[in-house]
């Protein structure tokens, strides 16, 4: 029942970001191809504020929202519950500021970077892309 509870809040405070930003038609910091090139899956958006991006067979595969602000990045970090997320680890190569939050099992993986004013989340939607991958897909984003 926790764990239904986990995925569940996560998906909503997923939702609760991508309805903070501003809408666009392509994520201006990432974009399908991106995704490919790193992840090495065919994706396409799917929409959302910034992004989201699904896989060929129809499931969403990573959600992607963007920050404006370093105070959004210290909010966005504080709003995410410990007890949701208890596996924290600060990226040292993402960015000025980078981590990567993870439910008890390793899953659901949130990740949060900002590079000076400008910030990203994303919220993959299964166990792919991997860490590794996500860091990559968040050190490209804060160059754009």
């Amino acid at each position: 029942m926790s764990r239904l509870f986990a995925i569940l809040f996560a998906l909503a405070l997923f939702a609760a970001n991508l309805q903070m930003v501003a809408a666009a038609d392509q994520c201006s910091i990432l974009t399908s191809e991106d995704v490919q090139t790193i992840a090495g899956v065919h994706v396409q958006n799917a929409g959302g504020k910034c992004a989201n991006f699904a896989a060929d067979n129809g499931r969403l595969y990573l959600g992607v929202s963007q920050l404006s602000s370093a105070a959004d990045y210290a909010a966005e970090v504080a709003a995410v519950p410990q007890a949701v997320y208890p596996e924290r680890t600060k990226l040292t190569d993402v960015g000025d500021e980078a981590i990567l939050m993870k439910g008890a099992d390793g899953s659901p993986r949130y990740l949060v970077a900002r590079k000076g004013e400008r910030g990203v989340i994303m919220f993959p939607f299964g166990r792919q892309p991997t860490d590794d991958m996500l860091k990559q897909l968040a050190a490209l984003a804060l160059t754009r």
